[in-house]
């Protein structure tokens, strides 16, 4: 949770009388938060001494190298003494050539075209408008974006409209234009009675009879590669990116993979749509691709999106204050050389392995653990008042951020979420510690959490 300090302190003591909290969905205006104080690797440490694990990536899937990096630090007060920002109507910068062809070549085969912004919720909205200006620049009128119900994309007013996520999308209806959702995928929750085939054909029947019924409008579709904090880590069935790619390229749509939770390393590979076939022709990123030192995000796109607007000879109409300053160059170089340098991809993939083998044999223990889903150190667990029936815990108990309390109080920070039935109900817990999480690490997220979930049952 973000909170803004208006005033400063009384005497010795920071009050938090006047904290805002930017997240009001997760608002407890009476509630008093211990002050962090400093991090270091895969640990936070308040002004009382207290150690933490993050074990969620900060708020959230942000901590790729973990905390107090200082080569990290180095890179950003070097190039700060060098060049800020710079007139980018007007000049380019070296610190920002080097970094956009690194981002190119760490990038699927084709994606040789990049440009960074401040963070997720515009390198979504860079994302759309990039649609919208490949189809305008091929004479096409198509304004609408189609993603699923289930799912965050960013907190602008555009992006909550096309995002799916009920809790964040309700207060501002009146605000939206109304773009188009398909149903998720998510097999978790399928109806017992459909085999994975059925349903997975039941959602490709739908997502064609929504291309169908607005054919001259739909300009992309978004998708999480793996759905995030919406729905826990959820991937999709085998063929269900393979099949909707079918569909779009038949239609002129253009896929947009939502990387900003999923990227740089955090699923195992570079990026997680690699997870499903060749089927994107946008990544918007953010979050792990500064790994939290900067506020950073970016579009890479992919030739055949840029063709049309090469070929049409206008720019881009995009661009913000901190767009392409070569800063955020200079963290997101050092980053991506860290992570590369360090193998930290196949660390992901190698140690999420082993806490996600861990969380299946803590399942074991606890009935009230329904599913553990996810890939590399992207996992989720899904809690339920019954495994067999997957009833969910009653909402009134909030159980997650039960649990989420609980961890914090027992040294491990965790991310606990809602909504993975009927957008409204249900408990899971995303996990998403730094990526050089060791396996001993591991071990002591596993009793930290076995510790609070026996604390956590015993109070519901």
């Amino acid at each position: 949770m973000m909170r803004l300090l208006v005033f400063p302190k009384q005497g010795n003591q920071m009050t938090q009388k006047h904290v805002i909290n930017s997240q009001l969905i997760c608002a407890d205006y009476k509630q008093e938060y211990p002050m962090l104080e400093r991090g270091e690797g895969i640990y936070l440490y308040d002004t009382d001494g207290k150690e933490y694990i993050d074990a969620c990536g900060c708020t959230a899937v942000v901590t790729t190298l973990g905390h107090g990096n200082e080569e990290v630090a180095l890179a950003l007060y070097e190039q700060t003494k060098k060049l800020s920002v710079h007139p980018t109507h007007l000049f380019y910068n070296q610190e920002l050539e080097a970094y956009l062809k690194n981002l190119c070549d760490f990038a699927p085969i084709g994606f040789n075209h990049a440009w960074t912004i401040s963070g997720g919720t515009e390198a979504v909205e860079n994302s759309i408008k990039l649609a919208y200006q490949y189809h305008r620049s091929k004479g096409n009128r198509k304004t609408k974006v189609l993603a699923r119900w289930g799912s965050y994309h960013g907190n602008s007013l555009t992006i909550l409209d096309v995002g799916g996520m009920k809790g964040r999308r309700d207060y501002y209806t009146d605000l939206m234009v109304g773009h188009l959702h398909a149903s998720p995928c998510f097999p978790y929750r399928k109806p017992e009675e459909m085999t994975l085939k059925e349903y997975e054909d039941s959602l490709i029947t739908e997502f064609e009879k929504i291309i169908s019924e607005n054919k001259d409008d739909v300009m992309a579709f978004l998708a999480e590669p793996l759905v995030g904090a919406a729905l826990g880590a959820c991937a999709p069935t085998e063929n269900y990116f393979k099949r909707i790619s079918e569909i779009c390229k038949r239609e002129d749509i253009l896929i947009i993979a939502d990387e900003v939770m999923t990227g740089f390393g955090r699923t195992g590979k570079n990026f997680a749509c690699e997870h499903f076939g060749e089927h994107a022709d946008i990544l918007a990123c953010a979050k792990g691709i500064s790994g939290g030192y900067f506020p950073l995000g970016a579009v890479i796109a992919h030739d055949r999106v840029l063709g049309p607007i090469h070929e049409s000879e206008q720019p881009f109409f995009s661009g913000q204050t901190y767009s392409c300053t070569p800063q955020a160059a200079a963290v997101g170089n050092k980053v991506l050389e860290i992570i590369k340098r360090d193998n930290l991809v196949e660390n992901s993939k190698v140690v999420g392995s082993y806490l996600k083998e861990k969380f299946i044999s803590l399942a074991e223990e606890f009935d009230v653990i329904g599913d553990i889903r996810g890939l590399g150190l992207f996992l989720s667990l899904e809690f339920v008042k019954d495994k067999k029936t997957k009833e969910v815990i009653r909402p009134e108990l909030n159980f997650s951020k039960l649990l989420e309390k609980i961890c914090m109080t027992n040294g491990l920070i965790t991310y606990g979420c809602r909504g993975t039935v009927e957008l409204s109900k249900g408990d899971h817990m995303l996990f998403a510690p730094p990526l050089i999480l060791t396996t001993d690490q591991a071990d002591i997220i596993i009793d930290k959490l076995k510790t609070s979930l026996l604390e956590a049952i015993k109070e519901i």
